[in-house]
């Protein structure tokens, strides 16, 4: 099996294009910018290049936003003994770490425009200066860099180097936003789960499958297997439609209550007004220590009525592992 069929998930027409374009660009020189929005899986994109390109060395990932401008010369080219406090012993550096293999550069649109001309030095001739170092070393890397904004833009915006991006744009692969390849979500679910609980199936509900493939995913691949990982926690092992509008509203920055399923508050809400809300008898009915019915009252907002004489004790807000053992 191919790299790019075993890595990139999917049976989509757009999925069909990247990977007739992995397969006719890996085994060249010529650099790849891969380009596509956040969590749409550009760095398996990547390894899928690499690993078809039949280098002999290692993919070596750098990410170019996440390097300090003080230590980016050092990062990437890496120093000698004594070149500086502290450099106790040589550093081979990222590209050097790369040689005979793929170096892959994420984010590369974040580049600062002074480091930029370093960089382009670099890819075009394999030849570089580890810092302190009285003579040049060389690699030979093949370069794929990513970026989720558009290099021409920046170019007119003059934050990117034209002849950087002209550089770095050897062949550009687009990756699809999972909006526009929605038909793939089955799969990516079933991947997804057989990853998270390979020991335990679990099931899901064809409603929500399809509630899945309807949503518009801002967070791309990334966003959909946090989700469906939350589902499998909160369901049991059953996403179902409280499961997963339980996981989808729980990452919401913004929500100061962490909705419970209906059913399930209903539930407690039932118990409580079945029992006189006897806070006690609630907890033994339910198999959980009283502590957490009032856990569940407060974070949930359940007033009891005046009249009951019940009153919540401060305390700390609701577990997940409580939430999860909450279900009717």
């Amino acid at each position: 099996m191919r790299a790019s069929e075993r890595l990139i998930v999917g049976t989509s027409q757009a999925l069909a294009h990247v990977r007739e374009l992995i397969r006719i660009v890996a085994p060249t020189r010529l650099s790849v910018l891969i380009h596509g929005e956040t969590g749409t899986g550009k760095e398996l994109v990547a390894a899928a290049l690499h690993e078809e390109s039949g280098r002999r060395g290692s993919m070596v990932a750098f990410n170019v936003c996440a390097i300090a401008d003080t230590m980016f010369e050092d990062s990437l080219f890496g120093h000698v003994r004594g070149a500086f406090t502290g450099a106790n012993f040589d550093s081979a550096g990222f590209l050097k770490e790369a040689d005979g293999g793929t170096a892959f550069l994420d984010e590369v649109s974040g580049l600062p425009a002074g480091l930029q001309p370093k960089l382009l030095r670099v890819i075009e001739t394999g030849i570089f200066r580890p810092v302190g170092a009285s003579r040049d070393a060389r690699s030979d890397f093949r370069v794929v860099s990513a970026t989720n904004q558009r290099l021409s833009e920046l170019v007119e915006s003059a934050t990117f180097r034209a002849d950087l991006a002209h550089r770095l744009s050897g062949v550009v692969i687009q990756i699809p936003a999972l909006r526009d390849r929605a038909e793939d979500i089955p799969a990516l679910v079933r991947h997804f789960l057989t990853q998270w609980a390979p020991e335990a199936p679990t099931v899901v509900d064809p409603a929500v499958l399809s509630m899945m493939m309807e949503r518009q995913w801002p967070g791309n691949i990334r966003e959909l297997r946090q989700v469906v990982e939350s589902s499998a926690v909160f369901g049991s092992n059953v996403i179902d439609r409280d499961s997963f509008a339980l996981a989808v509203s729980s990452r919401s920055e913004n929500c100061d209550v962490l909705p419970m399923p209906i059913s399930a508050r209903g539930r407690l809400l039932a118990e409580l007004e079945r029992l006189g809300w006897n806070t006690r008898a609630v907890a033994a009915g339910l198999g959980v220590h009283r502590a957490t019915v009032y856990r569940w009252m407060r974070r949930y907002r359940i007033e009891p009525p005046l009249s009951s004489g019940t009153a919540i004790p401060v305390a700390s807000s609701v577990s997940r592992a409580e939430l999860v053992a909450f279900r009717p």
